[in-house]
């Protein structure tokens, strides 16, 4: 199969004003850390100092897309806030770049603090918790035109204690920030660099594409060539559900393998990115929809084959030295996946907790 199934030859790399991009950038980090500190009262006039009038925000299942302030606020924000009242917002990345004549910004981080009130039906715990997000935004004029949140929810709920599907193949772990701790990008990159680094990412998506649709053997995962371009000893951190691998050998065991007999004819569609953008020895690429294919082998999540077809939603973040990349860290909303494939993992919370009551430590410790 060509490059053309993830349309990589369309792409051109889009030189940036450096201190726009990271002006373009700083003002995200400040809507968005006013998302978690300002006083409930005034998260109002935070969202509509921070959004577009008519921004769209698209957030994992079971929120999905919200347009205006009023949804934005009630649907997303409020309910997160009153859930972790002390929450604090730790960015690990903040990479930024043109695409498509649009600004866009990219972050990933952990939300952190005391689950205090149920969240989406998720039971509060009482105690700390930490929740992955991985974010696209478009920016424009200081305020942010559209968002894509992706929220590990699935993880959230493995923290609480329920975890409604199959065990991970990868290990379950918290996300790690870059080795390099330099992924919050808020000085001038080369912009040869910029270009090689998404260019190098691209060029592996492209491998990825030459993948003909048959039994994932040794021989036909040699055909990708995957070696030349990711380091020997690279981390991949993937979403609740998979886990994180090391190595080609774990990541092609806990993931590749499996995704490909799951999804034997999955490729990129006319959707196409919401984000493709270099930024130093960074880069960052996300689709909502962009990503499909054919549920048709067994075992990916512990499910059998349903021959239902589905639209992911996923997004990548990469480091990368001179020559391969080094990490990648994956959201993918696979509740939304779930859905599709006719399994309501929130439908199965709320069964279950209508079941037992729940108690505080107070109420059953001290007397």
């Amino acid at each position: 199969m060509s490059e053309d199934k993830y349309r990589t030859t369309s792409f051109r790399y889009t030189p940036v004003n450096q201190l726009e991009n990271i002006a373009n950038k700083q003002h995200l980090i400040d809507i968005q850390q006013s998302m978690v500190t300002a006083p409930l009262d005034e998260l109002d006039d935070a969202i509509h100092a921070g959004y577009q009038m008519d921004a769209n925000v698209n957030v994992a299942h079971p929120i999905n897309e919200l347009s205006g302030h009023v949804q934005i606020s009630e649907t997303f924000w409020k309910p997160l806030r009153q859930a972790l009242p002390d929450m604090e917002r730790r960015d690990n990345i903040v990479a930024g770049g043109i695409y498509r004549e649009q600004n866009w910004i990219g972050c990933i981080g952990h939300f952190v603090g005391t689950f205090a009130h149920d969240w989406l039906g998720i039971p509060a715990t009482q105690g700390i918790v930490h929740i992955r997000y991985g974010e696209g935004h478009h920016i424009q004029d200081g305020k942010i035109v559209t968002s894509y949140h992706f929220i590990d929810l699935l993880d959230l709920m493995n923290q609480v204690g329920y975890y409604p599907i199959a065990p991970s193949l990868g290990r379950e772990m918290f996300w790690l920030p870059p080795v390099t701790h330099d992924g919050v990008i808020l000085t001038p990159q080369g912009e040869l660099t910029s270009q090689g680094t998404i260019e190098k990412v691209l060029q592996m998506h492209a491998a990825l594409g030459k993948f003909d649709g048959t039994p994932p053997s040794r021989a036909v995962l040699d055909k990708m060539e995957m070696y030349k371009h990711w380091h020997p000893n690279f981390m991949w951190y993937g979403p609740a559900g998979i886990g994180t691998t090391r190595g080609l050998s774990g990541f092609e065991d806990y993931h590749q393998i499996p995704f490909l007999v799951a999804f034997p004819d999955r490729s990129g569609s006319d959707i196409g990115h919401f984000i493709r953008v270099g930024d130093g020895h960074y880069a960052v690429t996300g689709g909502w929809g962009y990503l499909q294919g054919t549920h048709t082998g067994d075992d990916f999540l512990g499910l059998p084959a349903t021959n239902k077809h589905v639209k992911m939603r996923v997004m990548d973040f990469y480091r990368c030295d001179d020559e391969t990349i080094v990490e990648n860290w994956v959201p993918f909303d696979i509740p939304h996946l779930l859905l599709q494939l006719g399994v309501d993992i929130f439908g199965r919370m709320r069964h279950q907790f209508r079941q037992h009551k729940r108690s505080t430590t107070s109420q059953w410790l001290v007397s």
